[in-house]
């Protein structure tokens, strides 16, 4: 769903306004903290990098995602947002303090927790050295709430070096006052705002009752969705508010997505098997997706999942079980058929066009899905490196990551015209289905191309004998 926001729309006052921090603009960072000032909070969002910073403090956006813009911008003007490198300052000053900072996957698959960790005890040095004005005599103790997606047990960890920093401090005595929150996101790229005001459940792990009563009357405006917005047409309903403990808090994370991708390696499977005896994998995931135990959602036989978290989430789920000597055979299986996916549409394109040397391949959609520009673990780099290692010369066509593409590998051409991609190739790729790529005139594509004129339908956008009425060659998953 397209979201319109009317950035002029005012809230009414709050039960209780909050100053927040929020450490790490980057993609969860920005998004919260543009949302929070929306609903009336007073934000700062804090990142190490100046140039980032800087840009943000100009209106210009590090990411794309529809609608952030907008909220970036109205709640500056307002007031209610502002942008800063100072770590310490921050601190003095919130009552609720959020980290959102990278948690990248390591060689063997684990988060990398480093730059959590020296946030943690930059925020106990802050608490201990914070001066006799602005917030010293707290009220409240400083909740730090884990936005970042972190491993089991990383709520006790960040505790522990918030300590460390406090006691490590030349200043202070080592007696600081906070509580650690684990508040994991459920933000899909793409929708990423529209998921933050109308969030499907609001999940809190801590250990103190004092720090779930601060989310609470923080998260109101979202639980009892009292905002003003003309973007959602639903009867306004509580959201599920969720209180566990940390360790169940942030497994929540792990485990929601280690399921989605399950689910979607489980369809391409069957698309897998549905090509072997001749059945339609669309026909199937409708009709199994009206099971409600199973759902009609991620059912979409197709490349596979990419992107910043799927993989990543998987990968550490996967770590954590083999540090306590389990082994996750059925996480494992998710992930090698998603690994098959990619290495199927070459495969797919070397049974039409039997050799790929010397052969133009279009890649349409670069970004893992759409409507972002994300690019890690984005299936069309890994296709188009295959592509180049057997001589074949990959143009690649996105309507937003086209310039964030531009350069990331040697051999790949990006252009920014979807036709100009198209033009003399031998095989064209959907790898994101953009609207701009669904609805693309299949007969000036075939006017285009050169024999065999094969579209390889990675993610099944299109009707099949549309595409061969206007004199492709359609292949598709689980539906030929």
């Amino acid at each position: 769903m397209r979201v319109a926001w009317r950035a002029s729309l005012e809230m009414g006052p709050l039960a209780e306004e909050f100053n927040v921090g929020v450490v790490g603009a980057g993609y969860v960072g920005l998004v919260t903290g543009a949302c929070l000032a929306y609903v009336g909070h007073r934000v700062t969002c804090v990142d190490k990098d100046e140039g980032r910073v800087a840009e943000l403090k100009e209106g210009r956006m590090p990411i794309y995602e529809p609608g952030l813009e907008d909220l970036v911008v109205q709640n500056s003007r307002r007031g209610r947002l502002s942008f800063s490198t100072d770590i310490a300052g921050t601190v003095h000053e919130a009552d609720v303090l959020f980290v959102a900072v990278d948690t990248p996957q390591g060689d063997d698959g684990s988060a990398d927790l480093s730059s959590v960790a020296a946030v943690a005890r930059s925020i106990g040095r802050a608490l201990a050295e914070r001066p006799g004005a602005g917030r010293a005599q707290r009220e409240r103790p400083l909740v730090v709430v884990n936005k970042s997606t972190v491993p089991v047990g990383s709520g006790d960890y960040v505790s522990m070096l918030i300590q460390e920093g406090a006691s490590e401090s030349s200043s202070g005595n080592g007696a600081v006052d906070y509580r650690v929150v684990s508040s994991p996101e459920f933000l899909r790229e793409g929708s990423a705002v529209y998921d933050s005001f109308f969030p499907n459940r609001i999940v809190l792990g801590a250990d103190k009752r004092d720090a779930l009563d601060t989310m609470r009357a923080l998260y109101e405006p979202f639980i009892e969705q009292t905002f003003p917005t003309q973007v959602d047409p639903r009867p306004k309903v509580a959201v599920p508010f969720v209180t566990t403990d940390l360790a169940s808090a942030e497994m929540i994370k792990y485990a929601a997505n280690a399921f989605l991708a399950t689910k979607i390696s489980f369809i391409n499977e069957i698309a897998t098997i549905c090509e072997l005896v001749g059945a339609d994998v669309s026909s199937v995931a409708h009709g199994i997706g009206l099971d409600d135990r199973i759902g009609s959602r991620f059912l979409s036989a197709g490349i596979g999942w990419g992107g910043s978290c799927f993989p990543k989430d998987v990968a550490a789920l996967r770590s954590i079980a083999r540090e306590y000597d389990h082994e996750p055979v059925l996480l494992d299986a998710s992930v090698a058929v998603n690994e098959r996916q990619r290495k199927r549409v070459v495969s797919k394109l070397q049974r039409d066009l039997h050799t790929l040397k010397g052969k133009r391949v279009a890649l349409l959609g670069l970004a893992f899905k759409p409507n972002t520009d994300d690019l890690r673990e984005a299936p069309s780099l890994e296709i188009a490196r295959a592509l180049d290692q057997r001589g074949a010369r990959a143009v690649g066509y996105d309507p937003v990551a086209g310039k964030k593409a531009a350069g990331l590998l040697p051999n790949l051409r990006v252009v920014f015209d979807p036709y100009e991609a198209l033009s003399g190739a031998h095989a064209a790729v959907v790898v994101t289905e953009w609207e701009e790529i669904r609805t693309l005139d299949l007969q000036r594509i075939a006017a285009l191309m050169e024999s065999p004129k094969l579209l390889v339908d990675g993610r099944n956008a299109y009707d099949p004998r549309a595409v061969r009425d206007s004199g492709l060659l359609y292949r598709g998953f689980g539906r030929e």
